[in-house]
């Protein structure tokens, strides 16, 4: 928790993805900030397809060791997915980083402890069957993402089948169905809205 890895342009300012030339993974000694690490990106070459550019940041990814929170001055694209994907917390911000490092972790601090507080978030239909409403979540506690909603669930015994009503498939979710952990039922009802049924393998 108290490292903070940030995309950096050669002025040494917050970057976007695409404009950064390295990544520097500061980390907290007692009271100061140190750079613990400093990882270059290696464009490979201006005609890129997607497979090329997400080899680049997975490679940058594999180089981050324990760090797990990261920050650009715009987060889309393919870059943002393989970091989400690996359940970044990720930050959008401007200018000079040392400004924010710690309101970051100070805010993390107070996340991780909301997240321990028991929310019942899941409502049972029956033995091992639970309903999760994303979108009636993001009116009623938007700082609870996705995957802290319904991550609980996957990972107790006892729970089978969760019936996810959503605007749109978490992207985490397609991906462990890709690794083979889950399998999903994927019914679109209208635009913007779905029910996703996910049965734990």
């Amino acid at each position: 928790m108290n490292e903070i890895g940030v995309f950096l342009d050669e002025k040494e300012t917050i970057s976007s993805f695409d404009g950064a030339r390295y990544v520097k993974i500061f980390t907290k000694d007692k009271y100061l900030w140190k750079t613990k690490k400093v990882i270059l990106i290696n464009r490979t070459s201006s005609k890129k397809g997607i497979n090329e550019i997400r080899q680049e940041y997975k490679n940058v990814l594999s180089e981050m060791e324990n760090c797990k929170i990261i920050v650009v001055s715009k987060a889309f694209g393919i870059p943002y997915s393989v970091f989400y994907m690996e359940d970044f917390s990720i930050w959008e911000l401007e200018g000079n980083p040392l400004d924010y490092l710690d309101e970051i972790i100070e805010r993390e601090l107070e996340q991780e402890e909301l997240e321990k507080k028991e929310i019942e978030i899941a409502k049972k239909i029956s033995e091992g069957y639970y309903f999760i409403d994303l979108q009636e979540l993001e009116l009623t506690n938007p700082e609870i993402s996705s995957k802290k909603a319904i991550m609980p669930y996957l990972e107790k015994e006892d729970v089978k089948k969760i019936e996810v009503h959503c605007c749109h498939v978490p992207p985490w979710l397609i991906s462990r169905k890709e690794n083979g952990e889950i399998s999903l039922q994927i019914n679109e009802i209208k635009r913007n809205d779905y029910k996703v049924i996910v049965l734990k393998n």
